[in-house]
């Protein structure tokens, strides 16, 4: 019954933050394979769980009480699930087996793509693109997203009601320039050291919307450097947060990826 599933989610959760609490502690060999170990291990129940809350749902009357529970459960399920995932490739970043599936990525396009969505997770948050045309990466075509979408995420979370957000990519000789930048009331100094320290949270005042597990930018740096290139806070003040991103331009192989024909410069 519904009783079942929210004690076997309690589990589920309190399984999440075992993990969590291996992740920060020193990092060894021992540490990062019991923390894989477990997340994978985590995968399953969450799994059932999740299938039996929509069967669940499925079954209750409309609108009814028991259909909202099974909602808000399964997304709570959605979160666990997504720390969960986070803490696997974290783990595989640590032991240096990030698994990496490069190849030709649309990163014009693919940025678009996390701005459009950007627009929708938050329609009263103006957000500019100056996004040079046709430039392609050699990248993961999973992880590189996951990027992007973490870096525009955190744009329009931590900004102010009815504020903006910056997008830019360039071209330049060796690499690709990528800046997102946000208004907004700016990262305090004293957080400055842990910026990208895991389940490191800035104050939640900063959030429109609330915080996140403090996985993301770390993910993102390690996604970064896994391709080769360097994830960097570029200026906080009281009217602008900048992250740059930047990417080697030419493939591991030595290819040049660039479209040249499409190309704003």
């Amino acid at each position: 019954g519904i009783a079942a599933l929210v004690v076997g989610l309690l589990l589920a959760g309190l399984g999440g933050w075992v993990v969590a609490g291996q992740a920060l502690r020193p990092i060894t060999l021992h540490g990062r394979r019991f923390s894989a170990d477990a997340a994978h291990e985590l995968r399953t129940p969450i799994t059932v769980l999740h299938m039996e809350l929509e069967s669940a749902m499925a079954n209750a009357a409309p609108g009814s009480e028991t259909q909202r529970l099974c909602s808000r459960l399964i997304e709570a399920l959605a979160r666990i699930r997504s720390v969960i995932d986070k803490l696997l490739l974290l783990s595989q970043a640590d032991a240096g087996r990030l698994p990496l599936q490069p190849m030709a990525f649309a990163l014009s396009e693919a940025l678009l793509e996390a701005a459009d969505d950007a627009r929708i997770l938050a329609p009263g948050i103006e957000v500019e693109t100056a996004v040079a045309q046709g430039v392609v990466v050699e990248a993961d075509p999973h992880l590189l997203p996951q990027l992007l979408q973490n870096l525009l995420g955190n744009a329009v979370r931590h900004n102010r009601p009815g504020g903006q957000v910056r997008v830019g990519l360039e071209r330049q000789e060796d690499h690709v320039q990528l800046t997102v930048s946000n208004t907004g009331p700016g990262i305090p100094a004293a957080e400055l050291p842990r910026l990208f320290a895991r389940f490191h949270r800035i104050d939640a005042s900063r959030s429109r919307t609330g915080g996140g597990a403090g996985l993301g930018l770390s993910l993102a740096r390690e996604i970064a450097h896994a391709h080769g290139g360097t994830l960097t806070l570029v200026a906080s003040d009281a009217s602008w947060t900048t992250f740059r991103l930047r990417l080697p331009f030419r493939g591991a192989r030595g290819r040049p990826w660039a479209r040249r024909g499409n190309d704003a410069r």
